[in-house]
């Protein structure tokens, strides 16, 4: 291109006097604006959708993770298999993908390196992945490293790290080419669960019996996927039982699989920080577990089975890497100093929503306590849309609790790691996240 010079004093100072005079300055565009630019609406188009299932169960002698009084023994035996599901949607112009994995929790290096990999291998941004653990507590250890992960997960194993790193990829890879023009359904019903499940703090009696499933069937009609939401501790395996198992969501997935051959069912746990299941559903934790577990699976296929799939639908994915406020850690009623919790938790999180028509999922890098849960759902709920909430996803904060909660000295208080405003803090920010979305705020 020529450039065209003016030699003129006089010319340029004219012209900068117009620019002057013409327009004031524009004022920097905020984090949310720049958000909003994430949300591309093109109106309903067909969904396309795939999903894959891959054994995760690590070699027996790894450390279980879930239970500190294990103090990160190594397991001895099996007593089912764990799994990593994927699941991933398109609507021809955004993509998000949805991972399940029977795990505890995805520590934050872990998770970051999987959405590193996931978001450079498929061009997508990494808030468009939903990585997410079941919060089986006898999933695999080994897979945390330093002195503080020690007890809970035991030592540190890179292989086994890497183990499942890979297949999680190999997964994703997997449900990217079984992707297929998919119909669609969803279902959530408020009360499916009442009765099944109970605050474990005696001070409390929030709970969230609420039950979703998301369901897709390829255009002939056979049955692809189900992404399940319900919140519940999977604590029913001993803690003095050392063999790997994903709990009632393994029972869970298993028999919504039995019922329809070749699919792929996906669970993800809610805002369940302070739920469990109750005990009066078995006499023995295997009972617990099959009554619990296929409980679940039966209301599901309830849900399903009133569905009416429809193929096309709107997706949108959108977020933003937020500064955390200052940790507040304490080793029992002794607080450390802040610059020693700015040096073991991150600085920063991730956090997304992705919608499908008026649905909201969305992931939470935390695990929230049922009412704080509830609160964040309400208000997300206020404006018509439907949210699902994903914890454990993303990465591992701790316990998200209500200030009350936080004073009262709770265990899930004491796994509060931000002070007692952090759960608080969080609705504000996933609430001014998902006012972004148009459909959420017409």
């Amino acid at each position: 291109m020529r450039i065209r010079r003016f030699g003129s004093p006089f010319f340029l100072f004219f012209l900068s006097g117009c620019a002057f005079f013409a327009s004031s300055p524009v004022p920097p565009k905020s984090p949310l604006e720049e958000v909003r630019h994430q949300i591309h609406l093109q109106g309903a188009a067909q969904i396309t959708a795939g999903a894959a299932r891959v054994e995760i169960t690590p070699p027996v002698g790894t450390p279980l993770a879930g239970h500190s009084k294990r103090q990160g023994r190594p397991s001895q035996g099996i007593r089912d298999p764990l799994y990593v599901r994927a699941l991933v949607l398109s609507d021809g112009e955004d993509t998000a993908v949805f991972i399940c994995a029977d795990l505890l929790v995805f520590p934050s290096p872990m998770a970051r390196r999987i959405l590193k990999e996931v978001s450079g291998e498929f061009k997508i941004p990494p808030h468009a992945v939903a990585l997410s653990a079941t919060h089986t507590h006898s999933g695999s250890g080994g897979i945390a490293p330093g002195l503080l992960h020690r007890q809970m997960f035991g030592p540190y194993n890179p292989k086994v790290t890497e183990g499942i790193i890979g297949r999680t990829l190999w997964a994703v890879r997997k449900a990217m080419r079984e992707r297929q023009p998919v119909r669609w359904a969803f279902h959530a019903k408020a009360h499916e669960l009442s009765g099944l499940t109970e605050n474990r703090n005696p001070a409390s009696v929030s709970v969230d019996p609420s039950l979703s499933v998301l369901f897709l069937e390829s255009e002939g009609g056979r049955p692809i996927t189900f992404l399940i939401n319900a919140a519940a501790h999977p604590t029913l395996v001993e803690e003095r039982d050392l063999r790997f198992s994903a709990d009632y969501p393994g029972e869970l997935t298993r028999a919504v699989e039995a019922i329809y051959p070749g699919s792929v069912c996906l669970f993800a746990n809610g805002a369940a920080g302070d739920l469990h299941p109750r005990d009066s559903l078995g006499n023995s934790p295997d009972e617990r577990i099959s009554r619990f577990g296929q409980t679940l699976a039966e209301v599901a296929v309830g849900l399903v089975n009133q569905s009416a799939p429809r193929s096309r639908g709107e997706l949108a994915v959108w977020g933003w890497e937020v500064p955390l406020p200052s940790p507040q850690i304490r080793i029992g009623p002794i607080p450390l100093h802040p610059v020693i919790g700015r040096m073991i938790r991150p600085p920063t999180a991730s956090l997304a929503v992705i919608a499908l028509d008026r649905i909201l999922l969305v992931p939470l890098p935390v695990e929230p306590t049922a009412e704080l849960g509830n609160q964040l759902k309400h208000r997300l709920a206020s404006s018509g849309a439907v949210p699902v909430l994903l914890g454990y996803s993303g990465g591992y904060l701790g316990v998200a609790v209500t200030p009350a909660q936080y004073a009262s000295g709770s265990t899930e208080a004491g796994m509060s790691w931000y002070g007692p405003t952090f759960g608080l803090w969080l609705i504000e920010q996933m609430e001014e996240l998902a006012k972004l979305y148009p459909s959420s705020s017409s």
